[in-house]
Protein backbone atom coordinates (compact mmCIF):
# COMPACT_ATOMS: atom_id res chain seq x y z
CA UNK A 1 0.00 0.00 0.00
CA UNK A 2 1.29 3.43 -0.99
CA UNK A 3 0.08 7.01 -0.53
CA UNK A 4 -0.74 9.30 -3.46
CA UNK A 5 2.22 11.54 -4.34
CA UNK A 6 1.29 12.81 -7.81
CA UNK A 7 4.15 10.78 -9.27
CA UNK A 8 4.22 7.33 -10.89
CA UNK A 9 4.79 4.66 -8.22
CA UNK A 10 6.97 1.64 -9.06
CA UNK A 11 7.23 -0.85 -6.19
CA UNK A 12 10.55 -2.63 -5.74
CA UNK A 13 10.25 -6.36 -6.41
CA UNK A 14 12.37 -9.09 -4.80
CA UNK A 15 11.78 -12.63 -6.05
CA UNK A 16 12.77 -15.55 -3.83
CA UNK A 17 12.80 -19.26 -4.56
CA UNK A 18 11.27 -22.02 -2.42
CA UNK A 19 14.56 -22.16 -0.48
CA UNK A 20 14.14 -18.52 0.56
CA UNK A 21 17.10 -17.27 -1.49
CA UNK A 22 16.79 -14.42 -3.99
CA UNK A 23 16.49 -15.39 -7.66
CA UNK A 24 18.75 -13.52 -10.10
CA UNK A 25 17.00 -10.74 -12.08
CA UNK A 26 18.10 -12.40 -15.33
CA UNK A 27 15.63 -15.24 -14.61
CA UNK A 28 12.45 -13.12 -14.63
CA UNK A 29 10.83 -9.99 -16.02
CA UNK A 30 8.53 -7.62 -14.15
CA UNK A 31 5.59 -5.96 -15.91
CA UNK A 32 3.76 -3.06 -14.26
CA UNK A 33 0.24 -1.85 -15.09
CA UNK A 34 -0.03 1.45 -16.93
CA UNK A 35 -0.76 4.58 -14.91
CA UNK A 36 0.25 3.85 -11.29
CA UNK A 37 -0.10 7.55 -10.48
CA UNK A 38 -3.68 8.00 -9.26
CA UNK A 39 -5.54 6.45 -6.32
CA UNK A 40 -6.57 2.86 -7.08
CA UNK A 41 -5.41 -0.74 -7.39
CA UNK A 42 -2.65 -1.74 -9.83
CA UNK A 43 -1.27 -5.06 -11.05
CA UNK A 44 2.36 -6.23 -11.17
CA UNK A 45 3.24 -9.44 -13.05
CA UNK A 46 6.45 -11.43 -12.60
CA UNK A 47 7.13 -13.73 -15.58
CA UNK A 48 9.85 -16.34 -15.19
CA UNK A 49 12.31 -17.37 -17.90
CA UNK A 50 15.42 -19.53 -18.29
CA UNK A 51 15.54 -22.27 -15.65
CA UNK A 52 12.20 -21.13 -14.20
CA UNK A 53 8.67 -21.36 -15.60
CA UNK A 54 5.36 -19.63 -14.94
CA UNK A 55 4.11 -16.21 -13.91
CA UNK A 56 2.70 -14.65 -10.78
CA UNK A 57 0.51 -11.54 -10.50
CA UNK A 58 0.37 -9.22 -7.51
CA UNK A 59 -1.58 -6.05 -6.78
CA UNK A 60 -0.78 -2.93 -4.83
CA UNK A 61 -2.92 0.00 -3.77
CA UNK A 62 -2.42 3.75 -3.87
CA UNK A 63 -4.48 5.46 -1.16
CA UNK A 64 -5.39 9.16 -0.96
CA UNK A 65 -3.32 11.61 1.05
CA UNK A 66 -4.31 12.05 4.73
CA UNK A 67 -5.74 15.17 6.33
CA UNK A 68 -5.67 16.62 9.86
CA UNK A 69 -8.15 18.09 12.33
CA UNK A 70 -7.37 21.82 12.44
CA UNK A 71 -9.88 23.03 15.02
CA UNK A 72 -12.62 21.82 17.37
CA UNK A 73 -15.16 24.35 18.63
CA UNK A 74 -17.51 23.31 21.43
CA UNK A 75 -21.17 24.22 21.16
CA UNK A 76 -24.32 23.41 23.12
CA UNK A 77 -24.51 19.60 22.72
CA UNK A 78 -22.44 19.92 19.52
CA UNK A 79 -18.90 20.14 18.16
CA UNK A 80 -17.77 21.98 15.04
CA UNK A 81 -14.88 20.10 13.40
CA UNK A 82 -12.64 21.95 10.93
CA UNK A 83 -10.09 19.97 8.92
CA UNK A 84 -7.42 20.60 6.29
CA UNK A 85 -8.68 20.69 2.69
CA UNK A 86 -7.20 18.17 0.26
CA UNK A 87 -7.91 18.67 -3.43
CA UNK A 88 -5.87 16.10 -5.34
CA UNK A 89 -7.33 12.58 -5.67
CA UNK A 90 -9.91 13.05 -2.88
CA UNK A 91 -13.69 12.57 -3.19
CA UNK A 92 -14.67 13.38 0.40
CA UNK A 93 -13.98 12.94 4.11
CA UNK A 94 -15.11 10.72 6.98
CA UNK A 95 -15.29 12.24 10.45
CA UNK A 96 -15.39 9.75 13.32
CA UNK A 97 -16.24 10.66 16.92
CA UNK A 98 -16.52 8.80 20.21
CA UNK A 99 -16.46 9.36 23.97
CA UNK A 100 -13.27 7.30 24.39
CA UNK A 101 -9.84 7.57 22.81
CA UNK A 102 -10.01 3.98 21.50
CA UNK A 103 -13.04 4.91 19.34
CA UNK A 104 -15.12 1.99 20.64
CA UNK A 105 -18.78 2.42 19.61
CA UNK A 106 -17.71 5.35 17.45
CA UNK A 107 -20.06 7.12 15.07
CA UNK A 108 -19.02 8.27 11.61
CA UNK A 109 -20.25 11.23 9.62
CA UNK A 110 -19.64 11.35 5.88
CA UNK A 111 -18.69 14.57 4.06
CA UNK A 112 -19.36 13.93 0.37
CA UNK A 113 -17.42 16.87 -1.10
CA UNK A 114 -13.69 17.53 -0.91
CA UNK A 115 -14.53 21.28 -0.99
CA UNK A 116 -16.26 21.12 2.42
CA UNK A 117 -13.74 21.60 5.24
CA UNK A 118 -15.94 21.58 8.33
CA UNK A 119 -18.87 19.69 9.80
CA UNK A 120 -20.98 20.17 12.94
CA UNK A 121 -21.61 17.07 15.03
CA UNK A 122 -25.05 17.44 16.66
CA UNK A 123 -27.15 15.58 19.26
CA UNK A 124 -24.14 15.03 21.53
CA UNK A 125 -24.26 14.81 25.32
CA UNK A 126 -23.68 18.09 27.19
CA UNK A 127 -20.47 18.54 29.23
CA UNK A 128 -18.92 15.35 27.85
CA UNK A 129 -15.50 14.96 26.20
CA UNK A 130 -15.52 13.70 22.62
CA UNK A 131 -12.59 12.40 20.61
CA UNK A 132 -12.59 13.23 16.90
CA UNK A 133 -10.51 12.04 13.93
CA UNK A 134 -10.84 12.43 10.17
CA UNK A 135 -9.70 10.64 7.01
CA UNK A 136 -10.02 11.24 3.27
CA UNK A 137 -11.47 8.85 0.74
CA UNK A 138 -11.50 8.51 -3.03
CA UNK A 139 -14.15 6.54 -4.91
CA UNK A 140 -12.84 4.71 -7.98
CA UNK A 141 -15.61 2.81 -9.75
CA UNK A 142 -17.48 1.11 -6.91
CA UNK A 143 -14.45 0.87 -4.60
CA UNK A 144 -13.54 3.37 -1.90
CA UNK A 145 -9.90 3.91 -0.99
CA UNK A 146 -9.16 5.45 2.42
CA UNK A 147 -6.24 7.38 3.86
CA UNK A 148 -5.06 6.60 7.39
CA UNK A 149 -6.98 8.29 10.23
CA UNK A 150 -5.64 11.61 11.48
CA UNK A 151 -4.38 12.04 15.03
CA UNK A 152 -7.30 12.19 17.44
CA UNK A 153 -8.32 15.56 18.89
CA UNK A 154 -10.66 16.01 21.82
CA UNK A 155 -12.97 18.69 23.23
CA UNK A 156 -15.68 18.95 25.90
CA UNK A 157 -19.17 20.03 24.79
CA UNK A 158 -21.01 22.87 26.52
Amino acid sequence: TYTYTGKVITPAITVKGSNGKAIAKSNYTVTYAKGRKNVGKYKVTVTFKGNYKGAKAFTFKINPVATTVNKLVAGEKSLKVTFAKKTKQVTGYEVQYATNKNFKSAKTQNVKSYKTTSVTLKKLTAKKTYFVRVRTYKTVGKTRYYSPWSKASFKKTK
